[in-house]
This record gives structure tokens, sequence and C-alpha cells, in this order.
């Protein structure tokens, strides 16, 4: 399944900021949420202005990534204007 944005939105993925998992299991409460960040690192999937290619990183304030369900698929979009830096390596 593929998803097209529309222009004033970028489609990213998570992964680009995931810390592996600890090995060890530990008991909390169920309503326990740790704190997030106020911002993430997300690679870009889809930017169809061409402004970002795919697999630039960009920097976004984590509330407004959103996360769409369709059949079993996980999309995630943020609003262009929302994209606060890109990382490049130089």
């Amino acid at each position: 399944m593929t998803l097209y944005p529309e222009p004033a939105w970028v489609q990213v993925e998570l992964s680009f900021d995931k810390k592996d998992e600890s090995p060890y299991t530990i008991a909390l409460p169920d309503d326990y949420k740790p704190a997030e960040k106020p911002y993430k690192a997300v690679s870009v999937v889809a930017d169809f202005l061409g402004k970002y290619k795919h697999g630039d990183v960009v920097v976004v304030p984590t509330h407004i990534i959103r996360e769409i369900d369709l059949s079993d698929n996980k999309f995630y979009l943020v609003e262009r204007n929302h994209i606060m830096a890109a990382v490049r390596a130089e």
C-alpha cells in the first residue's frame, strides 16, 4: 500500500532515532508513560514537493507526528511547516 501525502505533509519513519531495547524486563504500573523528548529526529520517506529526499533526516516536535493506520499498515506524517531542521553530515 502506498500513501500519497498532500503537499503540506511529509511522510516520515520513526526508526532513525530508535534506541536498542533492553533485554531486561521491569514491572511498571499500567498507566506509566515515559517522558518524551520535545523533539525527534525522523527519516523522510516521501516528500512530493521534492525539498527533502528519501532518507534525509529532519527534526520535528514529537507531539506533531501523526500516525495513520490503514489495513495493517502504519504511516507517519508531519506537516511541512513544523520541520525544525534538516540534519546533514559535513
